[in-house]
């Protein structure tokens, strides 16, 4: 049997922390793929035909109201599941409106958000095994 690793994108226009994010997320085994704007992520997810598991993104870009990143990502898949990470939680309450299944502000290390992401999958496997 075979299975695909777990297929993120990641979204931040700082390329340093893409960097750490990708390095860490390829060696716990996902399929890493960075961009650094909306529009570039909106691209990936197309060349990529809608078949994306994460999104990782920066809290500036999900908050972006003339973007709608998260709702244009969910126009193209609703199952796709969206982290954000921001600097503070002023826009907390309108990323989740968009869609958006976890929050979580800086500093936080990349292992953190690795094992937050993994949980989110871990969520979403087991509603689709239950709805089977």
């Amino acid at each position: 049997m075979n299975i695909n690793p777990p297929r993120i994108i990641l979204v931040d226009d700082n390329k340093d922390i893409v960097s750490v994010l990708a390095g860490t997320f390829g060696l716990n085994g996902y399929e890493v793929h960075k961009t650094y704007s909306a529009e570039e992520c909106l691209n990936k997810i197309k060349e990529l035909e809608g078949i994306v598991d994460v999104i990782f993104v920066d809290g500036k870009i999900a908050a972006d109201r003339a973007a709608m990143l998260i709702v244009n990502v969910k126009r193209i898949n609703s199952k796709i599941s969206i982290v954000v990470l921001a600097e503070d939680e002023t826009n907390k309450t309108r990323v989740l409106e968009y869609g958006a299944e976890d929050f979580a502000t800086k500093p936080v290390s990349a292992d953190t958000v690795v094992a937050k992401v993994n949980n989110i999958l871990l969520k979403m496997n087991k509603l689709r095994s239950n709805l089977s």
